[in-house]
């Protein structure tokens, strides 16, 4: 049991990080925000075009995101023996 939930905890920590860093990139590639040269403190954001990139990143996040949930799963069922 401390296997698994040792495991778990390192599977959670580490992909965490992943999750972040492809999350601010993958915000980073798709939101533009620009500052309107007439009115500095107004700023326009806008969805950017989704390319390849932008797709692959979002897939990954959310592969992630599912091995978390499925870590946690497994961490909990394990709790219980």
């Amino acid at each position: 049991m401390r296997i698994v939930l040792s495991v778990g905890l390192l599977i959670i920590f580490i992909s965490s990080f992943f999750i972040l860093a492809m999350g601010s990139s993958f915000i980073k590639q798709t939101v533009v925000c620009e500052e309107m040269p007439y009115r500095p403190d107004n700023v326009n954001c806008r969805l950017a075009k989704l390319n390849m990139d932008t797709l692959v990143t979002f897939f990954m996040v959310i592969s992630f995101l599912i091995a978390d949930v499925g870590a946690i799963y497994l961490m909990i069922t394990s709790w219980k023996v």
